[in-house]
């Protein structure tokens, strides 16, 4: 369970981990700025799991996320076989939306590589309208990170 910080906002929770594979580097020797999409992407769907709303649990509950919005910001670098930590918050749970931060760190060093956020859109199935965010979901991320975001 995740705890709080002195704003009242949850701390980052670390959620997995890759090692740099040599085809998410670029002719600098460095990872690709895209690749960080991928990662942060990886996050959001290992906190799914790990609330235990992955996204069959959402198709059988009628809806799915939509990318709103996404943005990154680059701090530092990483190189090949540089191990990263993938680490996350949800920072608000709107009607039919919630955003989640990101952030990677180098392991060996904790050097912060990027930071950033991503919007998704809560979308039924059926009618491809904005849904609500169901509850169980709220709950899920109430017990993944210690409570709701301020909203």
């Amino acid at each position: 369970m995740g705890t709080t910080d002195n704003t009242g906002q949850s701390d980052f929770q670390p959620v997995f981990e890759n090692r740099v594979r040599f085809a998410e580097t670029d002719q600098q020797g460095i990872v690709f700025y895209g690749e960080y999409f991928t990662f942060q992407d990886e996050a959001v769907s290992q906190l799914f799991r790990d609330i235990d709303y992955d996204y069959d649990r959402m198709h059988e509950d009628g809806w799915q996320v939509h990318v709103a919005n996404t943005e990154l910001n680059y701090r530092n670098a990483a190189e090949f076989g540089d191990v990263i930590v993938n680490e996350l918050r949800v920072a608000e749970i709107g009607t039919a939306s919630f955003t989640v931060d990101y952030r990677a760190k180098r392991a060996a060093d904790d050097q912060l590589l990027v930071d950033g956020s991503v919007t998704h859109v809560a979308v039924d199935l059926e009618t491809e309208r904005p849904t609500r965010v169901p509850d169980a979901f709220r709950e899920g991320v109430t017990a993944f990170q210690g409570g709701l975001p301020d909203s």
